[in-house]
Formats: C-alpha cells, structure tokens, sequence
C-alpha cells in the first residue's frame, strides 16, 4: 500500500489514508515508549529483589519508569474527537512570533506544539491542512512530508 505524503481534501479526515498513517505512526511510538517504561520497572525489580542492589540505580529507574508512563498516558491526544467527520481543509500558513498564522477564508492564528526541526520544514514548505476547530477552538494541523498529526489550539481569528 502506497501512503501519501499529504491528506486529502475530500471525505472525512478520520477516513484519510494520511490520517490513518499517521495515528498508526503515533500509536507505533507510543507502544514503544510503554515497552521501554515496563522494561525499565522490570529492571528495578530485578536489581532490588533479585540481585539485592542497594545503590540509587534502582530508584532512578522507578522513576523513569513511572515518568514515561505517566506521561505517555496523559499525553495522549483525543484527535478522533476533535475530527470528528470534518475534512482537511487546505491553507497557505506562516509562522509569526512562535505562532502559526493560518490564511483562509477565515484567518486564524493557532498555538502548535512542533519541535524546532518541525517548523523549519514547516517554515519551508508554507502551506499545512488543517480541520475546522471545534467550539472549545481546538484543532488538528498536518503538514505535507511530516506524518504527525499536530494539536493545536485557536488563540485568535
């Protein structure tokens, strides 16, 4: 199966192969990160109740364990509900002041959470497709080549 580099505009976002792409993408990621953390607390019981290991190393790895589980179970986006059955919807966007700044019909200004490598490939291409925000002014933004779905939140239209 050949994925896109790009969603599609038409249909429902949450039928979108690049969609699909990139919630398996994230949940690949996700699995990963648990793994580790499950691996790291099995390691700290093994030190401590097998091997009697009286150092700090044990309780370091508790807590890694317990910060990537923690997080990983709270850092978990509710991309299907902010979809819901709206499409992609194609814009022309820059960034101003840490902000994207989104041209349409209906200029918006969202607050994104991208790493500085995604905004310079962001910056680069000028262009990303996002849903309709909800009433809460939330949204989704992709980009084209980057398969993740970006949460982001409408500060001001």
């Amino acid at each position: 199966m050949v994925v896109p580099n790009k969603p599609s505009t038409e249909g429902a976002a949450l039928d979108d192969l690049w969609t699909q792409y990139c919630l398996e993408i994230a949940g690949r990621r996700a699995f990963g990160w648990v793994v580790l953390g499950a691996i790291a607390f099995v390691l700290q019981l093994a030190l401590v109740f097998v091997f009697a290991v009286s150092s700090a190393l044990p309780l370091v790895l508790l807590l890694f364990s317990v910060l990537v589980l923690g997080f990983g179970l709270t850092r978990r986006q509710p991309f299907t509900r902010v979809m819901g059955d709206h499409a992609w919807v194609y814009v022309r966007i820059h960034w101003r002041g840490g902000r994207l700044v989104v041209h349409g019909t209906r200029p918006l200004v969202l607050d994104v959470s991208a790493g500085p490598m995604a905004r310079g490939r962001i910056s680069r291409h000028r262009r990303a497709w996002f849903v309709a925000p909800d009433r809460g002014g939330n949204t989704v933004v992709t980009f084209r080549g980057v398969p993740k779905l970006f949460p982001a939140k409408v500060v001001r239209s």
